[in-house]
């Protein structure tokens, strides 16, 4: 009887290697721009140096009742998909790497700053939820979770662009003998 082919591929294809790092910041950059569109600019999700309850307060009050809800019921679960969408291209580079060859810390660290950017992505949109669900009363506390994961996520996110590269490269190159 005839070898029949695998219903499935055991190892990602090399064209994941290319397009799923495309979508993760094609969706990243979609996201953004919605947001602006809707005239609810992330700010608290993109600053480095963390933010403060003055911070959430005063852009809180700034955004207004409207955009408020826009930004809790609108923004933050497109948000939140890109989060897991990206989670899950840096697990899927880092088991296309191990599958391929590569050591298993090669293929961790190119996909692990993606995949586990993605994770504090989606916790920091939780923490972002909290405040707003709870605004105008804002927690200390809530407020240093949500800005710790959105530094986290932030430097996991270059990692993980960096990572994609790198993975790529590698599934590229052909293994050495």
């Amino acid at each position: 009887m005839p070898e029949t082919a695998p219903f499935y591929s055991s190892t990602p294809p090399l064209a994941f290697f290319i397009w799923g790092p495309a979508l993760v910041m094609v969706l990243f950059w979609l996201v953004g721009f919605w947001a602006g569109r809707l005239g609810v600019a992330r700010f608290l999700e993109n600053d480095w140096n963390g933010f403060t309850v003055a911070d959430v307060e005063k852009l809180f009050a700034a955004y207004g009742e409207e955009r408020r809800r826009i930004y809790r019921l609108r923004v933050l679960p497109a948000d939140a998909a890109v989060g897991f969408t990206y989670a899950i291209v840096g697990a899927m580079l880092a088991a296309g790497l191990a599958m391929r060859g590569q050591p298993w810390w090669v293929a961790a660290l190119c996909g692990g700053g993606w995949l586990f950017g993605g994770l504090c992505d989606v916790a920091e949109n939780l923490f972002v939820a909290r405040l707003l669900d709870k605004y105008p009363k804002v927690e200390p506390g809530d407020v240093a979770m949500a800005s710790g994961f959105t530094r986290l996520k932030l430097v996991l996110f270059v990692a993980g662009v960096i990572g994609a590269l790198a993975a790529a490269y590698l599934a590229f190159k052909p293994l050495a003998a």
